[in-house]
């Protein structure tokens, strides 16, 4: 029992004496710094950036729990809304081709939106309807803000630049949004760059001061 004791005493004295402990590294970044793979309850916790493989849960970590730094494991298959979500929205009946502050019913404060796909169909161009497919000019779509009940919600404004379609033949909006939870979206700010026609190639540029992760 003394050399259990003592042993004890010993191990308590070196991790006082070394705020930092490392595992498989020379050079801990905090109180325990562990290189690779740990197993927790059952759980493999990678600590490095590597390819996914097969099917993970997301771990959180709280700055507003008691105690603060709380870890949560989010089951996306119990929540309505995920990090990262994808829907699809259909628009029938759309005549002349505009869709004007369509309310997402997302509010701004909690989503990013993101038009990811937009496809208008069905209806009879007014401009060419000689050529196979028919053509309906340049796509235009436009995520923007509409208020209502004193909130402020995402809207999306759609329609062709210089086409419309025949009055009498309304067509159909078919839409993918990407929506993500605010909470979890890292804001970058706003960066600048710019082009030139002497460019090479011509009407090239690169941004003065984009992230790191993206140069």
């Amino acid at each position: 029992m003394k050399k259990i004791t003592t042993l004890f005493l010993v191990a308590g004295s070196f991790l006082g004496l070394h705020a930092q402990v490392g595992i498989n590294t020379a050079n801990p970044q905090g109180t325990l710094d562990v290189a690779g793979e740990t197993l927790v309850e059952s759980y493999l916790v990678d600590t490095v950036n590597s390819p996914a493989r097969g099917n993970y849960f997301l771990l959180t970590r709280s700055k507003d729990t008691s105690p603060v730094g709380k870890i949560k494991m989010l089951d996306i298959s119990l929540r309505n809304v995920a990090p990262v979500n994808t829907y699809n929205i259909i628009l029938k009946n759309v005549s002349q081709d505009e869709v004007i502050n369509l309310n997402t019913g997302l509010e701004t404060g909690k989503y990013v939106v993101a038009i990811t796909g937009a496809v208008f169909s069905n209806a009879v161009s007014a401009v060419n309807t000689s050529t196979s497919p028919k053509s309906f000019g340049a796509y235009s779509t436009e995520v923007t803000q509409v208020t209502s009940g004193g909130k402020t919600y995402h809207a999306i404004n759609l329609s062709f630049k210089g086409a419309g379609t025949v009055s009498s033949t309304n067509g159909t909006w078919t839409l993918t949004l990407n929506v993500f939870e605010k909470s979890l979206v890292k804001e970058w700010g706003t960066f600048t760059g710019s082009v030139s026609a002497s460019a090479s190639p011509i009407y090239s540029g690169v941004s003065t001061n984009t992230p790191l992760g993206l140069q």
